[in-house]
C-alpha cells in the first residue's frame, strides 16, 4: 500500500516550485498555491520555505529557527529540486534548549507498527566546516522518533561522527532503550551526493532494518527495532540536529520519499 495524499492545488503563475517532486504551501481556505521551479531564476537563487509546507506529496513542518536561510528549495543545474538546510550558532526550533541547533523537516505522518516501512533520499553535506566525533556532540541528518511526544533518542538515525557517516538502531531492552551501530562509513565525502534507502518495520521480534548505500546493501538485520512501547512505529525527519556548534553547517536533500511501497529497486540505485 502506497501513502497517497490528494489535495486540491490552484496554480499560480508567478510564483511557483513544482519539480518532478513537488513543493507547496498550504493555505488557510484549502487552496495550496503550487511552485513551478522551472520558473526559478537560476540555479542559485533558493526559495525560503514557510512553517508549513508540502514536498513530493507529503506534508512538514519547519522546525528551525524559521530565518530566510534555514530551509530552502532551489533547482539545481540538472533540473532537480533540492532542499538546503541550513544552521548557524544558537540556531534552534522553538522547542530547544540551548545547547542544540536544529534546521529539520518534521513528516505529519506516523507510520503503524504493521507496516514495513521504505525511505529514500540523496543528501550532500557541505565542505567548510567541521564536525566533531565525541561522545557528548551529535550531527543528525535524518532520524526515526517513536511518536510526537516521545522524547527518546530516535529509533534509526544516520549520523556524521567527525568524517564517519554512521547508522545507528535503538530498541528496547529490559523496557530501556538500548542502541548499536548498524554500518560506519569511513571518510564520508563532503560536496558529493550520497544515495541513502531504507526499509524496516518496528517489532521486538521480528523487526527488520536494511540499509544500502549508493546502491550497496550495508546492513540486513532481523530482530529488535525501534519502541514497540506504544501504537504507532514512527515518524521521518531530516535536515541538520546537532549539539550547540560555533561553526555554520550547511546540508542539501533531493528525491526524499517515504512510503510502504517497495522501493527495492531505488535503493541498489548507484549514485
Amino acid at each position: 500500500m502506497k501513502r497517497i495524499l490528494i489535495r486540491r492545488t490552484a496554480y499560480v503563475a508567478c510564483t511557483a516550485l513544482l519539480i518532478a517532486s513537488t513543493v507547496s504551501f498550504p493555505q488557510p481556505v484549502g487552496a495550496q498555491p503550487v511552485l513551478d521551479a522551472d520558473t526559478l531564476a537560476s540555479p542559485s537563487d533558493v526559495t525560503p520555505l514557510p512553517a508549513n509546507f508540502s514536498y513530493n506529496r507529503d506534508d512538514y513542518t519547519n522546525h528551525s529557527a524559521r530565518k530566510a536561510y534555514s530551509i530552502g528549495a532551489r533547482l539545481s543545474a540538472n533540473n532537480n529540486l533540492v532542499l538546503r538546510f541550513v544552521v548557524r550558532p544558537g540556531d534552534r526550533a522553538s522547542f530547544d534548549p540551548e545547547t542544540k541547533d536544529r534546521s529539520e523537516a518534521t513528516d505529519l505522518v506516523t507510520f503503524p507498527k504493521s507496516e514495513v516501512i521504505w525511505n529514500a533520499y540523496r543528501v550532500k553535506i557541505a565542505d567548510g566546516f567541521s564536525i566533531p566525533s565525541d561522545e557528548r556532540s551529535w550531527f543528525i541528518v535524518g532520524q526515526w522518533h517513536g511518536s510526537k511526544d516521545d522524547k527518546r533518542s530516535p529509533y534509526i538515525a544516520a549520523e556524521v561522527q567527525g568524517k564517519d557517516l554512521v547508522f545507528l538502531r535503538r530498541y528496547l531492552s529490559d523496557g530501556k532503550p538500548a542502541s548499536s551501530e548498524m554500518y560506519r562509513m569511513k571518510g564520508v565525502p563532503r560536496g558529493e551526493w550520497l544515495n541513502i534507502a531504507i526499509e524496516h518495520k518496528v517489532s521486538s521480534t521480528d523487526g527488520l532494518l536494511n540499509i544500502w548505500l549508493n546502491g550497496r546493501q550495508v546492513v540486513n538485520f532481523k530482530g529488535p527495532v525501534g519502541y514497540w512501547d506504544h501504537d504507532e512505529a514512527g515518524y521521518w525527519k531530516f535536515g541538520i540536529y546537532r549539539s550547540r556548534g560555533d561553526t555554520d553547517a550547511v546540508v542539501e536533500y533531493r528525491d526524499v520519499v517515504t512510503t510502504t511501497e517497495n522501493l527495492s529497486e531505488r535503493a541498489m540505485t548507484a549514485n
